[in-house]
């Protein structure tokens, strides 16, 4: 803790400020800006109490550097921009008040507080405050405190009030379990798009206790958290999952499953009974309880606003859970499987130009680069050139936009990256106008609600936080009047798309009807979806895989469509290509493609047989024809994967024992049959 109660424990405020600052300039930093990107260099030749300064003002949320000596502090201010400065007055070499009143023309725009334990006069305090037109003068020992107030009160009208807590994260260095629950205590609405980086830091944290998650329709989910483990999810669901997952893992079989249903009797679960009747051992309910787990807490990412709360709790060891390593791969198949592109593009608007650093969990990226969100992120050339604003990096490689949002937002979920101090960037007008060109674009198919990046049951707190934010980036006036009329122009068009929307949806009459027209257009478009989705079923039954293919990815671009599209358009696209394409190409290609089905969508025979056919592509022979077999167990009705099993047996030699066993999940259960008989 830095020694804090040897230097701040009294409540003494021996403090002297100018009755003004009177030198001509205007307060110089932006408007709206976070208390990260707000830098205070601390000159303080005491190590101990430097970096205890240090420790408190980063605690407050600023980024902070310490140097010892005011040549150093020289250096510092050359390769940095700093907005604040805390200095001793007596350093070696040279007195801290002459290096301030040396400086101060130079750098007009710092605000500066003078720290002393020696000269503790007012005459002394008040010539030092005039020649350096520092904020104040503080005599040692101070209340740390008192120095904060400081800084606050002088950047009051520039922080960025309207965020909440928990974004801040984003940008900050350092944090406590304690500031992480504070941010999630003081942040009462999140979107459920949100809800993976809150995940992962009360993951992070090692607390106990339970996040409770509050849809708009009064329904609730309930999340478990003990000590870096996820160990109960309660979600509202009429589906258990709990014997689609047996049959699926091998223990047991449908007959089975539906001869225990027609005993089940006295309130007891399937499972208990299942074990009673020998049919299943105990070990495979933990492996069951911990897939409904994993698809239970998948189901939580929603595209919608959601209230937020977190008890705490303790509790004893769990057996069954979901740990950090099994977190960090469903982070990445909900990034690629649930969270879409504009959410994506509306999160990173306030961001664009703050640059990325690597941050707490750097020493991580090697063990997750090949995790499906950041696999074609690390393939770009120069991805890992770190220290630059997310819009270079799209300049870059416009054509894969959404897999750099990807990727970078899985890196700030998992504290890889956070965002750093905007120091000046800028981009230049041309790379401007094409950004907000495909920004213009993209809005003008999107409703309101999309505008603005919030769910339809987005609260007026909410809706009014999302266009202030969206407002500070894409004013007008925040161009500089060099700019060319085009880029003036489409910006224009982009504020007042926002500007409408505000207006719209901030006024509860207005809301409600506009509400009323889209879900009469939702209606339509779910109709048009399920219509194209038909049509894709009917030509895919037909043989006409190239068409179907099409037919399912327009069905793919629609509103309203089935979640697990995605698959049939994969089925398609195999059948079609697998025996004239480049069969190492293809199977790449429907390797990213798979991670994008989500994890509720999972467990059905259409599931398992894009997965066979897939494995056959590789080569897994013996893994195609255990899934082919698994489709059968779910669907034993399912011609598609008879044939797809007649095509292995047809087309490589016949099954061996050795070759196509059955799985290691069926062989305990047997051999737990036999023992029990």
């Amino acid at each position: 803790m830095f020694e804090f109660l040897e230097y701040f424990n009294t409540r003494q405020r021996s403090i002297f400020y100018r009755d003004c600052i009177t030198y001509p300039y205007e307060f110089p930093i932006d408007k709206c800006m976070q208390k990260a990107e707000l830098q205070i260099l601390i000159v303080e030749d005491d190590p101990t109490l430097g970096r205890a300064l240090e420790e408190g003002l980063k605690r407050a949320g600023y980024t902070v550097k310490l140097v010892g000596t005011a040549q150093l502090a020289k250096s510092a201010l050359k390769l940095s921009v700093y907005h604040g400065m805390v200095v001793d007055c007596l350093l070696p070499q040279k007195n801290g008040v002459d290096f301030v009143a040396e400086n101060v023309a130079a750098y007009p725009k710092l605000v500066t507080v003078l720290t002393s334990g020696i000269y503790k006069d007012r005459a002394f305090s008040g010539d030092a405050l005039s020649r350096t037109h520092a904020k104040a003068f503080l005599n040692k020992p101070f209340d740390l405190q008192s120095l904060i107030d400081i800084y606050d009160t002088a950047f009051a009208d520039t922080l960025d009030e309207a965020q909440e807590p928990l974004p801040q994260l984003y940008a900050k260095e350092q944090y406590s379990a304690r500031d992480k629950l504070l941010a999630i205590e003081n942040t009462k609405l999140v979107h459920g798009f949100d809800l993976p980086f809150i995940y992962s830091l009360l993951l992070d944290s090692q607390i106990s206790g339970f996040l409770n998650i509050t849809y708009d329709d009064g329904r609730s989910s309930h999340v478990g958290f003990n000590r870096g483990r996820i160990d109960f999810v309660k979600h509202p669901d009429v589906e258990s999952y709990f014997g689609v997952l047996l049959v699926e893992k091998g223990f047991t079989t449908p007959e089975e499953v539906e001869e225990i249903l027609a005993q089940t009797s006295g309130g007891k679960r399937i499972g208990e009974m299942l074990i009673e009747n020998s049919y299943l051992s105990p070990h495979a309910i933990e492996i069951v309880q911990h897939e409904q787990m994993v698809i239970r807490i998948s189901k939580t990412i929603q595209d919608a606003s959601v209230k937020i709360s977190f008890v705490s709790d303790s509790r004893a060891e769990p057996t069954v859970f979901i740990d950090a390593f099994r977190f960090t791969q469903l982070c990445s198949d909900w990034i690629c499987s649930k969270i879409t592109p504009e959410w994506l593009k509306s999160f990173f608007t306030h961001w664009f130009d703050n640059p990325l650093i690597l941050s707490a969990h750097q020493s991580h990226l090697d063990m997750v680069k090949d995790l499906p969100a950041l696999r074609p992120f690390m393939r770009m050339p120069g991805s890992q050139v770190w220290a630059r604003p997310i819009h270079e990096i799209v300049a870059t490689n416009k054509k894969v936009e959404n897999d750099i949002y990807r990727a970078i937002y899985f890196m700030l979920a998992q504290r890889i990256l956070r965002f750093g101090p905007k120091l000046g960037y800028s981009e230049g007008s041309d790379t401007k106008l094409t950004r907000l060109s495909s920004i213009w674009q993209d809005i003008q198919k999107q409703n309101y609600f999309e505008t603005l990046g919030v769910g339809r049951s987005a609260k007026p707190s909410e809706i009014n936080r999302a266009y202030h934010d969206l407002a500070k980036t894409f004013h007008p006036d925040k161009l500089p009047q060099s700019a060319p009329a085009e880029l003036r122009n489409v910006t224009q068009d982009i504020f007042t798309k926002i500007t409408d929307a505000f207006q719209t949806l901030s006024v509860p009459a207005k809301h409600e009807n506009y509400v009323r027209t889209l879900e009469v257009g939702l209606a339509d478009e779910i109709l048009k979806a399920e219509s194209t989705f038909e049509e894709g079923q009917r030509l895919l039954q037909q043989r006409a895989f190239k068409d179907a293919r099409k037919t399912f990815k327009r069905a793919m671009t629609m509103k309203g469509r089935r979640s697990d599209t995605i698959i049939y358009y994969i089925w398609a696209l195999i059948k079609e290509k697998r025996h004239r394409a480049n069969r190492r190409e293809l199977a790449e290609m429907i390797s990213s493609l798979l991670p994008k089905v989500a994890h509720e969508d999972r467990h059905g025979a259409k599931y398992y047989l894009v997965r066979g056919m897939y494995y056959e592509l590789t080569g897994q022979v013996q893994k195609a024809y255990m899934h082919f077999k698994h489709a059968m167990s779910l669907d034993p009705f399912f011609e598609d994967a008879k044939r797809e099993i007649m095509f292995i047996k047809q087309n490589y030699s016949r099954p061996s024992k050795s070759n196509f066993s059955d799985d290691f999940s069926t062989v305990v259960t047997k051999f737990f049959k036999k023992s029990a008989g």
